[in-house]
């Protein structure tokens, strides 16, 4: 699906004047026991894509505000980058609505009654389409529930981290970086919105009984794993946050996202449980949760992505 959101992506930046994507690399450092990154290579062989396999110490060289002993190995997507979600959402936004659509802010939906026709009750109004396509995040068991199905989700928070670098304009440069050994797990890319500051995050979070509970629980020790991993590896920052906010995760069992119609009302189309990586596959997700509300054949194979991959369908296990 990537290629096609690559592309997407670009065209649309194009049709509204602004550029949506910033092309920096992306940098791949791992250590014992993931250093093998034969099956990466492989698929961006597959794709057509380059790739290249520096030492750490050329990494190192190359982006003084790293370190990274002899016993890591690297990678780099030179194709890898950082999409500017403020503005990719308004892109969209503009051209959704140039095209006819109308969004409704601010309406909490509270009821949806399956049917021939199905009707949407909202704190605002009431609404009845032939179709409809739910994508309720990290509200999705709550919304999925009343309909008689309940996917096997789990909400997880993450604190989101942005860093002052301690020399300003040296990070200008830098790819966006994927690390991953058996101490940590974590990610960063340059931030546009925030001058000086570099976001960096665990790729991991913890578990909330729902996603109200997100501003109740402060998760400390995530930020102190946090600053552990900067001290080590990312010098160049100051391993003090200057900024924190919240990001929910909404992870299915095996990390694959679900897009699929209800199994027992064909007309109400499902997208969730996109475990960390669903923006990007926008553009694609798009046109299948589309060819699946108006009856067309998905121009990809979504049976891994099937609610038939869980117990019952999805279903929700009837009360005795």
């Amino acid at each position: 699906m990537m290629p096609e959101c690559f592309q997407t992506w670009e065209r649309l930046g194009r049709e509204v004047g602004t550029e949506l994507y910033r092309n920096t690399g992306l940098l791949s450092v791992n250590g014992p026991p993931y250093q093998d990154f034969t099956l990466r290579s492989e698929s961006l062989r597959v794709m057509g894509k380059p790739c290249e396999l520096p030492t750490v110490g050329e990494i190192c060289q190359r982006h003084p505000g790293f370190s990274f002993g002899p016993e890591h190995k690297a990678f780099v997507d030179p194709n890898g980058g950082v999409l500017r979600a403020d503005s990719c959402l308004r892109a969209l936004q503009t051209m959704f609505v140039k095209q006819g659509g109308v969004i409704k802010e601010n309406e909490k939906v509270l009821e949806i009654i399956p049917g021939e026709h199905v009707v949407i009750v909202t704190s605002r109004g009431r609404y009845t389409a032939k179709s409809v396509v739910l994508t309720p995040g990290a509200w999705a068991s709550k919304m999925l529930r009343p309909l008689g199905i309940d996917p096997p989700l789990k909400v997880t928070q993450i604190k989101v981290c942005y860093w002052p670098e301690r020399q300003p304009g040296a990070f200008g440069n830098y790819p966006c970086f994927y690390y991953l050994s058996e101490k940590y797990e974590t990610y960063g890319l340059p931030c546009d919105d925030h001058s000086g500051l570099v976001k960096v995050c665990n790729h991991h979070g913890d578990d909330l009984q729902g996603p109200d509970q997100q501003n109740q629980v402060q998760y400390s020790h995530q930020i102190e794993t946090l600053k552990s991993f900067i001290r080590e590896h990312v010098p160049g920052l100051m391993p003090e946050p200057s900024l924190v906010e919240n990001c929910l995760y909404t992870h299915t069992p095996d990390e694959d996202i679900i897009l699929d119609r209800h199994p027992d009302h064909p007309n109400i189309v499902i997208g969730c449980g996109f475990s960390g990586h669903g923006f990007k596959l926008a553009p694609a997700v798009g046109r299948i949760l589309s060819e699946l509300a108006t009856g067309t054949t998905p121009s990809y194979d979504i049976s891994p992505m099937s609610l038939k991959r869980f117990p019952n369908n999805g279903r929700l296990a009837a009360k005795l």
